[in-house]
């Protein structure tokens, strides 16, 4: 493949503009507007602390506009320095990392993603009867690959012993369960192969693409799908790490129409595509929720949730989320402008439930 990495790193150094970065992220660099303004907001997140006889020993929280941060809130043995597991969590960013390829000029979001491979000289057999997956419907979990409800490379579980390229083609191997582009279904097997083929045109392993396309322009601190010394085979879909900032500084860019510190890292258009619906005409076979809380999101885009209206009153949306399996939720609002991140390692439901404690007072905070 011709696509060198030299070629990605020009392209997105120019379009992150001349403006160096701001000093690294610190928890007290947050000035408080107004501490009062905020404090029924902190009641809430509390009560699901231990010591108000709630699930969580901590949490951390942050709240922004395109102004910058407004609020930030640490319970319990949380700080500025607490990392966790992110789960699911992890596939926003991923979905970003990849479209920055888009902007670059170096992916068609809706060509073959057999063309990258066979560009790159063919490094895995791409089976036939998946040769009409394409990496939109691989960022939408429409591409047809087993969602996590059916059979799994066993690769999607080993991140060491193992490379990407082993695990992609170990996921080509597994039958097809569904028509390209018919079928939603939720699983980590669409990122896996996506990021793959996002290393072969960015010339590049994912850990130090991901680093070169999202965290060295957000200057992230923390944030990180594993040591590239060790980790061989990173799990795109649900394998990154990150404490409460770095992950508010990716929520914050994608709100800001892809820039932060007047730093471009996606252009206005591509963000503009996680707002758009991609399975409104798919079949639903399989989410990761519980039938309740699926029914709160009537939408999927490109590694993000869309909101069902009813969930924010007083909002006229788009809300995008991406809640993971240990409970980390970050989302953002169009209407009104704000986005959160709630940080914790829990689980899913709790994650969800404060999301919905708070959403109503942000959303009459900010009005």
């Amino acid at each position: 493949m011709k696509f060198l990495s030299a070629m990605l790193f020009a392209v997105v150094l120019t379009a992150c503009g001349q403006q160096a970065p701001n000093a690294p992220n610190e928890p007290d660099q947050v000035v408080p507007a107004d501490p009062a303004r905020w404090s029924a907001v902190d009641q809430t997140l509390d009560a699901y602390l231990l010591s108000s006889g709630g699930p969580l020993d901590g949490y951390g929280f942050a709240v922004f506009n395109r102004d910058g941060l407004l609020h930030t809130r640490y319970g319990g043995r949380y700080s500025g320095e607490t990392v966790v597991m992110l789960a699911s969590a992890s596939k926003g960013p991923a979905a970003a990392a990849v479209l920055t390829l888009v902007d670059a000029g170096l992916l068609d979001l809706d060509a073959p993603v057999a063309r990258y491979i066979e560009q790159a000289g063919a490094p895995i057999i791409w089976p036939a009867d998946k040769q009409a997956i394409t990496m939109r419907m691989l960022l939408a979990h429409t591409s047809g690959l087993a969602g996590n409800e059916l059979v799994q490379a066993p690769c999607l579980y080993v991140s060491v012993t193992i490379t990407l390229q082993q695990c992609a083609q170990q996921i080509a191997q597994v039958p097809i369960q569904h028509e390209p582009g018919t079928t939603f279904s939720y699983g980590g097997a669409d990122y896996q192969v996506a990021g793959y083929v996002a290393t072969l045109i960015a010339g590049m392993d994912w850990i130090p693409f991901f680093d070169q396309a999202i965290a060295a322009p957000l200057n992230l601190d923390t944030f990180t799908y594993g040591d590239p010394k060790n980790v061989t085979n990173p799990r795109i879909a649900g394998g990154a790490r990150s404490n409460l900032a770095d992950y508010a500084r990716i929520m914050q860019m994608l709100h800001n129409d892809g820039e932060l510190d007047g730093i471009r890292v996606m252009s206005p258009a591509t963000v503009a595509m996680l707002k758009v619906d991609q399975i409104d005409e798919a079949t639903f076979a399989y989410g990761p929720f519980s039938t309740e809380d699926q029914a709160k999101f009537n939408g999927y885009s490109l590694g993000f949730w869309i909101s069902d209206p009813h969930q924010h009153p007083g909002s006229r949306g788009p809300e995008l989320s991406d809640p993971g399996l240990f409970g980390t939720t970050g989302w953002i609002d169009a209407d009104p402008d704000y986005g959160a991140v709630i940080l914790i390692e829990s689980n899913t439901s709790t994650g969800l439930e404060m999301w919905s404690a708070v959403r109503p007072q942000l959303i009459s905070l900010l009005r």
